[in-house]
């Protein structure tokens, strides 16, 4: 069956023939008979052809030019005025005037009429005038005064100086046993000679005698609690003004190990560390007093009650003006023309401060949602006044509440990811440093 293409003649042969090839690309091409070809056909001409394909290849059986679409798209001539363009810039200085409600603006009239309507004499007060439109404008919203910010505590950052100057003072065999007791102590160097004597087992080697490494441990581990001890407190000492009164009270602690207290070297740097403590801790707490009469003088009732939560000691409540003051606003916050999301945001704030029972709101919330119930029978056993007032009852063995943690919605996890990220941190195994063969020997003998 013949079908029609456009070829490019690529040549013309003395022997009455021709080659030729699609219009465009490299194949198909071909040979055929020079007798096809039109009058006035050169080399590069392209032509419309007919062509049959067989078993040998393709015959070409007619030429003809290729039609030309002929475009019969009429253009049309642009004649100006003849006069030069001149750009204008205009801007209007004139006022904005107000909108113009006696048009009769038809979107305007339904409103009107609709609201009308709904409202009928509601609308209008004593004098007979209309009311704004709508619901009443509130004013604009000033949100709280911000806090001042209290500085950030620095945590001690201990250095390895004393610890390293030591470790080097001792023989190369001694050096892993120290280090073994710097990690645990003597139980973690009877632990990893315990392992090494298991691996001489299976191999049938002498076993290593594990009571003169331990003996040389507890030799050694009252100075290097002293290294450790004062690479702490060298640490501190250059935050001593910024430092965290956990880690400063951690350091203090240390220092009545019998250990240390053994050691006079250490008696200047202990006695430095104390008087910091206090004077930390004085600070500290004026600092707390003060943020806590901020808060409660704007109003940031939840801030005051976090802050009363945390106090610089543990165990230290606030002074009891400050209590009374805590308590009133508390219970001006828990009303009933409140929103259930305030209460919640409040109660939660309450329940682990200082004065979690002295408050006890008059009336519920007008509107009770289901958040709020689930919130007051959570904290009902640290709030057992606000579930009463909700009627929810509390078991007597129900266990205290604990403070929600705060959570991110980009890092909630699925259980399935949750159940596998536990089972692959349980299957983790802590790593045991094996001391030398060599130095167990050295030192056992």
């Amino acid at each position: 069956m013949a079908r029609r293409l456009d070829i490019e003649i690529t040549s013309v042969r003395a022997d009455d023939t021709f080659t030729w090839r699609a219009a465009g690309a490299k194949a198909p091409k071909g040979v055929a008979a020079r007798s096809v070809l039109p009058d006035g056909v050169k080399v590069g001409d392209v032509l419309r052809a007919e062509a049959e394909t067989t078993v040998d290849g393709i015959d070409i059986l007619a030429l003809s030019a290729p039609k030309v679409r002929e475009r019969r798209a009429e253009l049309l001539q642009l004649v100006g005025s003849g006069k030069d363009f001149v750009p204008v810039t205009q801007v209007s200085t004139a006022p904005r005037r107000a909108r113009d409600t006696s048009r009769g603006d038809r979107r305007g009239n339904k409103r009107n009429d609709r609201r009308g309507d709904k409202r009928g004499t509601e609308g209008r007060d004593s004098t007979g005038d209309k009311r704004s439109e709508g619901r009443a404008r509130k004013g604009p919203f000033t949100p709280p005064p911000e806090l001042t910010k209290r500085p950030v505590a620095k945590r001690v950052k201990p250095r390895n100086v004393h610890r390293k100057a030591l470790l080097e003072s001792l023989k190369p065999e001694e050096r892993p046993i120290a280090e073994q007791a710097l990690r645990g102590g003597a139980k973690a160097v009877r632990e990893a000679v315990k392992k090494q004597n298991h691996d001489l087992a299976k191999n049938n080697q002498p076993l290593i005698n594990a009571e003169n490494l331990v003996n040389f441990a507890l030799g050694l581990i009252p100075r290097l609690k002293v290294a450790e001890w004062r690479d702490m407190a060298d640490a501190a000492t250059e935050i001593l003004d910024d430092v965290d009164l956990r880690d400063l009270r951690a350091i203090v602690a240390k220092a009545n190990d019998p250990q240390l207290l053994a050691d006079s070297s250490t008696a200047d740097l202990r006695e430095a560390m104390r008087n910091a403590l206090e004077r930390r801790q004085e600070s500290e707490i004026a600092s707390w007093h003060g943020a806590l009469d901020e808060a409660l003088s704007v109003g940031r009732v939840v801030a005051a009650l976090r802050l009363a939560s945390n106090p610089p000691k543990a165990g230290m409540p606030p002074q009891p003006e400050v209590n009374a003051r805590l308590v009133a606003c508390v219970n001006d916050n828990l009303v009933a023309d409140a929103t259930s999301d305030r209460w919640i945001i409040v109660l939660e704030a309450l329940a682990f401060s200082p004065v979690r029972l002295a408050v006890r709101p008059a009336r519920t919330p007008e509107k009770i949602s289901k958040e709020l119930l689930t919130t007051v029978a959570r904290l009902g056993r640290a709030l057992p006044q606000v579930a009463e007032l909700f009627g929810i009852p509390v078991a007597a063995d129900a266990p205290m509440p604990r403070p929600l943690r705060p959570t991110r919605r980009d890092q909630k996890k699925s259980p399935r990811a949750t159940d596998r990220r536990d089972k692959k941190s349980s299957a983790v195994k802590p790593e045991r440093t094996v001391m030398p063969e060599g130095s167990t020997e050295a030192v056992a003998n």
